[in-house]
């Protein structure tokens, strides 16, 4: 169940998802700096709203995540990739 170190974030406002770049981009989590960026949008609705996060630490859990993002708006959808041999 251990995070490889990547997840999506996806808002509902683009605007919730430039404030959420400005202000975790490069935040110190545990050992990790974690990188927030825009993610290929997969559709018109969601384009420039949803987030790829890269440099989470491996013990966060997709609580942690939806806790630390959903201060900057309302989240669609989040996950965190995790290993599929191990789970």
């Amino acid at each position: 169940g251990q995070s490889l170190g990547y997840g999506f974030v996806n808002y509902v406002e683009a605007g919730d998802a430039d404030r959420a770049i400005g202000a975790l981009n490069g935040l110190k989590l545990q050992t990790k700096t974690i990188k927030v960026s825009y993610a290929r949008p997969s559709s018109a609705s969601i384009r420039d709203a949803n987030l790829y996060v890269s440099g989470l630490p491996k013990g966060m859990g997709q609580k942690e995540m939806e806790q630390l993002f959903s201060q900057y708006g309302r989240i669609i959808t989040s996950r965190i990739l995790v290993d599929q041999v191990t789970g």
